[in-house]
């Protein structure tokens, strides 16, 4: 007689609760992020609605001083888009397991690293203007791959626990959702989403201003990546040894 076959018993997931605090933590990284790469850069890696208006404004030569600026926004929502497809398929069915989301972290922390390491060590300048005349052309674009692409990372991470409406990268949707939202003036208690809304949008500013004094204190990018490869170092470890699930508790 043929054996019985054994089903695999499903991986433990994490639970959920207090997780959200780890994506609002995420848009204080987009906040800082964006805030120093559009000092050095004039465009974004997390906000890919800004881009895309760079990348359009590019078909007039606009702006002026910056004919080449629209480059810049093309390869960083080339990379967010690849981001999010690598992380979303290599995560899918596995979202809320341990080693899933703490690799994830670990991968997005180690792209900033890298970038930081670029401008630290001046192999590339933190406020480089593209030139395709140069033969350095591709070079300065690395970090501002890497930086597009684990934000893409951090949004599938969000999306794969559930947090629809923490998003990690943009606003938009967020202070539409806070403002048409029937509970708004609920208790706390009573209304989770509109709180974690709120948080993201304190989060963003926040990192949004932190980044912009590092960038204006030091001239380089290189502060506010350092502190954001800390804070993704930090939820990698976090997720590692996140309360598990327990069967029949509530979120």
């Amino acid at each position: 007689m043929d054996s019985p076959t054994k089903l695999k018993a499903p991986k433990p997931k994490i639970d959920l609760r207090y997780a959200d605090l780890v994506f609002i933590g995420c848009y204080f990284v987009s906040g800082m992020l964006d805030s120093s790469a559009y000092s050095a850069w004039t465009c974004f890696v997390s906000m890919q609605t800004g881009n895309t208006v760079f990348l359009g404004l590019g078909a007039s030569n606009q702006p002026v001083d910056k004919p080449f600026g629209w480059l810049k926004s093309l390869i960083s929502i080339f990379s967010f888009i690849i981001g999010s497809f690598i992380f979303a398929k290599v995560t899918q069915g596995r979202n809320l397991e341990r080693l899933t989301l703490s690799v994830s972290f670990a991968v997005q922390a180690l792209c900033i690293i890298v970038a930081a390491v670029l401008l630290e060590t001046r192999v590339v300048s933190s406020a480089h203007e593209v030139n395709p005349s140069t033969k350095t052309l591709l070079l300065p674009l690395v970090p501002l791959f890497l930086l597009a692409f684990q934000a893409g990372g951090q949004m599938a991470a969000s999306r794969g626990c559930g947090f629809n409406e923490l998003p990690t990268t943009v606003l938009t949707s967020v202070y539409y959702d806070i403002s048409s939202d029937p509970k708004l003036t609920a208790t706390p208690s009573k209304n989770l989403k509109r709180n974690r809304r709120m948080g993201a949008v304190v989060a963003f500013l926040v990192g949004a201003i932190v980044g912009g004094w590092c960038y204006k204190g030091s001239g380089s990018l290189a502060p506010a990546l350092w502190t954001s490869a800390g804070l993704k170092t930090a939820a990698a470890v976090a997720w590692s040894f996140w309360r598990l699930e327990t069967p029949g508790a509530l979120v």
